[in-house]
């Protein structure tokens, strides 16, 4: 599935400054509701651009990879998906309802589960740290900590909500195994549409 633009009347007219004013971790997602997928793909699109950096070999790549459990996306099947950075397509890797899961990844919190869509950043330590030796960790966890807070702003900036999650290492490889085999959770960004607190 190709990414879609975000329409032009859609696109957000908030300053960076007003952004960032508004952006938190989200408490509580709307299990009820839904993003579209040129919301979710200007996310992906925007947070993985490129990070200026003297590190990345070749220059504008990237060490994290990104892997999404989809809920909730208008356009877009639920299941396990594969973001293809250069293709700027979405790989699916396994089609179906996976709230149980993500639950039970999120180290079992309704947060992952009640969220529209989880995007996990796994990477392949065993190669990174081969080519930078022991910065390779620094650089993959800098780097998923770039891209993740560009998700962050694109998701506030259309008016949605985020949350960092922890999560249980071993179970999220085997979940996207065998595609994410030999590969390491670095990350987990939850996100959806903030619930609405009811008036006291």
């Amino acid at each position: 599935m190709r990414l879609q633009p975000l329409p032009e009347e859609e696109q957000p007219t908030d300053t960076i400054e007003q952004v960032i004013l508004r952006r938190g971790s989200t408490r509580r997602f709307d299990k009820a509701a839904s993003v579209t997928l040129a919301q979710l793909s200007a996310i992906l699109d925007r947070a993985t651009r490129g990070l200026p950096s003297d590190f990345l070999e070749p220059p504008g790549g990237q060490l994290n990879d990104l892997y999404l459990i989809v809920h909730s996306v208008q356009g877009l099947k639920p299941g396990a998906y594969f973001f293809r950075r250069a293709q700027n397509t979405l790989e699916l890797l396994r089609a179906g309802e996976f709230r149980a899961q993500a639950y039970h990844l999120g180290l079992e919190q309704d947060l992952p589960a009640y969220a529209c869509v989880d995007i996990f950043f796994l990477a392949n330590l065993e190669r990174i740290l081969g080519q930078y030796g022991n910065r390779g960790y620094r650089a993959v966890q800098l780097e998923a900590g770039t891209i993740g807070g560009r998700m962050y702003l694109a998701v506030y900036a259309q008016h949605l909500g985020a949350t960092g999650l922890t999560f249980f290492d071993d179970d999220v490889i085997e979940f996207f195994s065998p595609h994410a085999k030999g590969k390491s959770a670095i990350f987990l960004l939850a996100i959806g549409k903030p619930l609405k607190r009811k008036p006291q």
